[in-house]
């Protein structure tokens, strides 16, 4: 006995549609709304952290920055982090800040001289 399929209706596949719209919008929306949110004290952290390793690893060969290391504060409508009171880490002095969503990155990190 051969075995057929039945053909999907035209308003299954209209309804199937729909709900794919309906959901990619959602998604769409969600993302942009996160996008456009400022950071929060820890996220500003982890990125500072990461931008901080990312520079001084390719600099120096290390990545010695935790986020912990620093408070990330915000100063004149910007993240700040880093050794601004000059301190250090493993003997490395850094400074990053951004704006308060991430973006307009300013990275330094180098070694001070004695």
């Amino acid at each position: 006995m051969p075995n057929y399929r039945k053909a999907p209706s035209s308003r299954s596949i209209a309804s199937r549609a729909y709900w794919a719209l309906l959901i990619g919008a959602v998604l769409f929306l969600a993302v942009g709304c996160a996008a456009n949110r400022p950071l929060s004290p820890v996220s500003a952290g982890t990125l500072a952290a990461s931008l901080a390793n990312e520079r001084c690893q390719k600099t120096y060969g290390v990545r010695p920055f935790h986020p912990e290391d620093f408070e990330a504060l915000i100063d004149e409508g910007r993240w700040r982090w880093g050794t601004l009171d000059g301190g250090k880490v493993d003997g490395y002095e850094v400074e990053i800040s951004f704006d308060r969503n991430g973006g307009d990155k300013n990275v330094r990190v180098r070694i001070p001289e004695e």
